[in-house]
């Protein structure tokens, strides 16, 4: 069976966190991969995306995935838009208006982040792992929202199923990237043992905290700790597994 999460957060759209179960994929890819960019079977994937639509019962409507590749770039979505030619551009952060338009990402370890202005009828699905946090895909698809008039403060947000920060270990050269950029950001890096972690989720709100956001619910799934659950790159890594599937998050006005 299907298993999808949803958030208190965005009970007034339709939406879900899905986890890699009640798919059809198998192996590596057992059970419900949605990515193409995978040696998985495309037409396994095509059922499973069947089956995940099928659950948020919008199997008669159009949903966007975006072409992710760790940047800061975001796509709006109007009626004018080609969805082939965009399907193409690399980009980590989908918004809309639009009604009948789901817009979704995929993960396995990186925070899927789901987001909602209940006046103005924005939907946002944002991919953030770490390159693309620190190179401002939240503050730039926030602002994208901010220049077409929405409130910064009525915006509902929700943090999917993440690789959490007991399970992030990262090295000196990792921390030393974002202090670079701006030394307060060491604050997000622990030490404990003689190592450090990373607390993914915890840098991302504060991205949304300085642009005003601060409704944000944070699920507080660990990817990498629930295997039966969900996929995780880093546990296919330490496990030298060849690749690993990937999980849809979507969002869609009603």
């Amino acid at each position: 069976m299907v298993k999808m999460f949803k958030s208190k957060n965005l009970q007034f759209v339709k939406h879900g966190f899905f986890g890699r179960s009640g798919g059809v994929s198998t192996g590596i890819y057992s059970s419900l991969n949605l990515s193409e960019n995978t040696t998985d079977c495309k037409g396994n994937i095509y059922a499973n995306r069947a089956l995940v639509l099928d659950a948020l019962d919008i199997s008669s409507q159009k949903v966007f995935f975006p072409s992710q590749q760790h940047t800061n770039n975001v796509i709006f979505i109007d009626k004018k838009a080609d969805f082939d030619k965009l399907s193409y551009e690399p980009a980590d952060a989908v918004i809309t208006n639009l009604k009948g338009i789901g817009i979704g990402i995929l993960t396995a370890d990186c925070s899927p982040i789901l987001a909602h202005e209940n006046e103005s009828g924005f939907i946002m699905a944002i991919h953030a792992g770490w390159k693309g946090a620190l190179a401002g895909v939240c503050e730039n698809a926030l602002n994208s929202l901010k220049d077409l008039g929405v409130d910064m403060k009525k915006i509902s947000v929700a943090i999917g199923p993440t690789i959490s920060k007991k399970c992030y270990e990262v090295k000196l050269d990792f921390i030393e990237s974002f202090i670079k950029v701006d030394p307060y950001f060491e604050k997000f890096f622990i030490k404990e043992d003689g190592n450090y972690f990373f607390d993914l989720t915890l840098f991302i709100e504060s991205r949304f905290n300085l642009l005003g956001v601060y409704d944000i619910h944070n699920l507080g799934l660990c990817t990498y700790e629930n295997s039966e659950l969900f996929f995780s790159n880093r546990r296919a890594y330490h496990k030298s597994e060849r690749d690993f599937g990937r999980m849809a998050s979507i969002i869609c006005n009603l």
